[in-house]
């Protein structure tokens, strides 16, 4: 039996990103498990969301601090007390699904590292030195995927030797096929007309997602054009994010449908990629992109950034292309609509790959890599 203290920030259950779904998934699968004793613990719970799947987890121990978590890890910083053994009880292993700086007596630390490229790229000083200090003082760092991995090394050759790779996953439900009846409503929660055909984006609205260039890309599309096929973002972003978008939208003409709902989860989500003509993914800094497999899951066509993570996750069921191009977006959109035989083949590759990427399988790894450390 290996005792584990989970720890996390419960409020980032409020429009979750990768980051957090990755973050329950492993929670989820920890507490089911009989070789592993459990401790749930977060900072002060502020969202609804967060507080909603808190009291969820029924008889799952766990502690809600009185402080935020970001408090506490800011705390941490600077000084070596209160040492999580304090908080969480006696532990062998403190899991962060996140690059979170903890401190401890004699329990070990396991750290995931989900984006290098994105941190050390597009993230502040402050943000590096205090990711870098994270990597180099957890006894295990948990990567998400190859790519990210080589990026890791590079940025923090102190890794070496301590790192396991333990990928992200679609949930269960993805596999599953989607309900007549959710397929019908799903148009009219997006904003569309029944029956328009739809392209989609699920993606925050950060620019490294490129999805001003897709909206532009779009446009070279007849059909797109005509209002004869939509383009829907899922996701959500700060003000001057969004108004960017809506200002590219506004080029498109007339015609064009191109809906922002907001972000969707769970069945909801199924429903939108089983509908979806394809999924389209331009983002520019990606370590893994689990739309990529929750489409794949579900049957739907993938057209992905030839870049970063995601033609190791595509793999041949993808559609690639340049994501700096507008061009070659559209192209291999194009190319994607047009030719029905192999979108068929590429679909069915896909659900193939996509079955490698399970949550179980996920945690499997983790609990693998934290128990070869002894």
């Amino acid at each position: 039996m290996i005792r584990v203290a989970w720890l996390y920030d419960m409020n980032a259950c409020y429009a979750p990103t990768g980051v957090t779904r990755h973050a329950l998934a492993q929670l989820e699968r920890l507490a089911a498990r009989p070789d592993v004793a459990l401790k749930v613990v977060s900072g002060k719970i502020a969202a609804p969301e967060g507080r909603a799947y808190w009291q969820g987890l029924g008889t799952t121990p766990r502690r809600e601090l009185p402080v935020r978590t970001r408090d506490l890890l800011r705390w941490w910083r600077v000084a070596p007390l209160p040492p999580m053994e304090w908080l969480s009880g006696p532990t062998d292993w403190v899991y962060c699904p996140a690059e979170f700086r903890v401190r401890t007596l004699k329990a070990r630390v396991a750290v995931t590292s989900h984006d290098v490229l994105q941190g050390f790229q597009f993230g502040s000083e402050r943000l590096r030195k205090n990711t870098t200090t994270a990597f180099k003082k957890a006894d295990l760092v948990l990567s998400v995927s190859e790519f990210n991995t080589a990026r890791l090394l590079e940025a923090v050759p102190d890794c070496t030797g301590k790192v396991a790779y333990v990928p992200n996953a679609a949930d269960d439900l993805f596999f599953e096929p989607c309900p007549a009846a959710d397929r019908e409503r799903i148009r009219e929660d997006l904003g569309l007309p029944a029956g328009l055909p739809y392209l989609l984006s699920v993606a925050n609205f950060q620019p490294r997602k490129n999805l001003i260039r897709l909206i532009r890309a779009a446009a070279h599309l007849k059909e797109v054009a005509a209002g004869e096929l939509a383009l829907v973002l899922l996701g959500s972003g700060i003000p001057d994010e969004e108004r960017t978008l809506r200002e590219a939208i506004a080029g498109l003409g007339p015609k064009a449908a191109v809906r922002l709902p907001g972000y969707r989860q769970g069945e909801t989500l199924r429903a939108a990629y089983a509908e979806a003509a394809a999924l389209v993914f331009p983002s520019l800094c990606e370590s893994f992109g689990i739309p990529a497999v929750e489409a794949m899951a579900q049957g739907t066509p993938v057209a992905l950034a030839d870049s970063t993570a995601l033609p190791e996750i595509g793999g041949e069921a993808g559609w690639y292309f340049d994501p700096e191009d507008e061009t070659a977006i559209a192209g291999a959109i194009r190319d994607l609509l047009d030719r029905a035989d192999e979108r068929a083949r590429r679909v069915e590759a896909g659900r193939s790959i996509a079955a490698g990427y399970r949550w179980d399988a996920a945690n499997d790894r983790l609990v693998a890599a934290m128990t070869a450390q002894g």
